[in-house]
């Protein structure tokens, strides 16, 4: 995946979705349908949309670029990703390292 790529499936499962979830995306002890579930539950989101983020962002993980997402996210400029997200994100940065 290169970062064009990255960038477009980023944007499919929403950055500040990303980091919201992005312990339950890359939980090795939560299944897939556990995960979108967690979505169903604490979202507006179509079962659809639940089950299409969850592919999208586990792919990212999967493909070892979360790194990379969050600091697009950490950089974005975007009015929908709020400094909370920002920090959110540099915290699962942090750990990450």
């Amino acid at each position: 995946m290169n970062e064009e790529q990255l960038a477009g499936t980023l944007q499919s499962v929403g950055q500040s979705c990303f980091v919201r979830f992005f312990g339950e995306f890359s939980s090795r002890s939560m299944s897939r349908e556990d995960v979108i579930e967690k979505l169903r539950a604490e979202t507006n989101y179509t079962e659809g949309s639940c089950i299409s983020r969850t592919g999208h962002a586990q792919s990212i993980i999967n493909a070892g670029l979360a790194k990379s997402a969050l600091n697009i996210v950490i950089s974005s400029e975007s009015p929908r990703v709020t400094e909370n997200t920002r920090e959110e994100a540099r915290q699962w940065l942090k750990n990450a390292e």
